[in-house]
């Protein structure tokens, strides 16, 4: 099997085959996953079975399905090794990193790829009293010049003397279609977002994950390997259209990272019709989901700097991280979260 049909199938895979085959990759027996999914064993074994057919793994003995379970653990050794859990070298030295060295290395804005999604939904032609009576279009178009232009600019000495940016260039996409949206637009100074603005006038729908997925397989096969984080700022006016595929998305872009301060989403609503309950909630529920928490959502009337919303996410325990204007006015969803965090005290909430 080459990689690209290793990779059409991954995508293939249902949910629930993806979390047995996580398990599997882990090194855990049969009892062990019926026991941490809540299914019996018969239904893990029927899963494995899949799985391997799915990826062309050869069936000798039909009845010793754990058989295949080495030539599947080689397979994702080859192709994405990140999948691969048991005890390997490098499992062993990411385990042994202390919390100062992983702060140190991964509890930093800097050294990203930095990728801007921008929703260019016909919605985006209204006007609001929160847009200073502007299009949502043109007022976006200047909040995201002061955050492309913060964010290029923003640079400090490390402690060896060297120069550390955040990035020298951020990749721009439109979104609106059901398809991977334009771009990538190569930005390296923020004069450069009027005209890509002027260029992609507002025009259909809110489907982000083609184009958010697009942006992450860039990352995997560029920065990541080169030991970069990453940022993905996705501007919208509204709902996506894709939302439970978006979910999706952020569950398998869990499971290519060890540690939330590698990557982070974050979803910046503006306009007066933003429902930010429902992104709040989109952003409890998904993080109670998944692994690692990765997913954010702010407003951007509400952010006064960029880097202070992106840096206050790498704290080692991000869901004691609320903005103030939450804290302020939605104190039923901090409850919430701290509710679902019974070993979180209240006292300890970072805004």
């Amino acid at each position: 099997m080459d990689r690209n049909r290793f990779n059409r199938t991954l995508q293939e895979l249902t949910h629930r085959r993806r979390e047995v085959l996580l398990e599997v990759l882990a090194g855990k027996s049969d009892a062990a996953i019926s026991g941490a999914l809540n299914i019996t064993e018969a239904t893990v074994r029927k899963h494995i079975e899949n799985i391997c057919n799915q990826f062309e793994i050869a069936n000798e003995f039909p009845d010793e399905r754990r058989s295949k379970r080495p030539d599947l653990i080689a397979l994702f050794r080859k192709y994405q090794p990140e999948f691969v859990r048991e005890k390997t070298p490098d499992l062993q030295f990411k385990e042994a990193i202390s919390p100062e060295a992983k702060a140190s290395l991964l509890g930093t804005i800097y050294n990203r790829d930095v990728f801007v999604l921008i929703d260019r939904s016909g919605s985006m032609v209204r006007k609001d009293g929160d847009t200073r009576g502007l299009a949502r279009y043109k007022f976006l178009q200047e909040e995201v010049e002061s955050h492309v232009w913060t964010i290029l600019s923003t640079e400090r000495r490390s402690v060896e003397g060297s120069l550390q940016k955040i990035c020298d260039r951020l990749s721009v996409y439109f979104f609106c279609r059901d398809k991977v949206g334009a771009g990538p637009y190569e930005i390296k100074d923020a004069s450069q977002v009027q005209e890509l603005f002027h260029n992609h006038p507002p025009k259909g729908n809110t489907f982000i994950t083609p184009t958010l997925r697009q942006c992450f397989k860039t990352w995997i096969e560029g920065g990541k390997p080169k030991n970069r984080g990453a940022f993905f700022i996705i501007y919208t006016d509204g709902l996506f259209d894709d939302e439970s595929n978006f979910i999706q998305f952020i569950s398998e872009a869990c499971l290519e990272i060890y540690d939330h301060r590698q990557i982070k989403f974050l979803i910046l609503g503006l306009g007066e019709e933003i429902d930010v309950r429902h992104f709040l909630s989109l952003d409890f529920n998904v993080n109670q989901k998944n692994e690692f928490n990765t997913l954010v959502f702010d407003r951007v009337n509400e952010v006064d700097n960029i880097i202070d919303v992106l840096q206050r996410q790498l704290v080692e325990n991000p869901d004691l991280v609320f903005p103030d204007w939450v804290l302020d006015r939605y104190p039923e969803f901090v409850k919430k979260v701290m509710m679902a965090k019974p070993d979180l005290r209240a006292s300890n909430v970072i805004s």
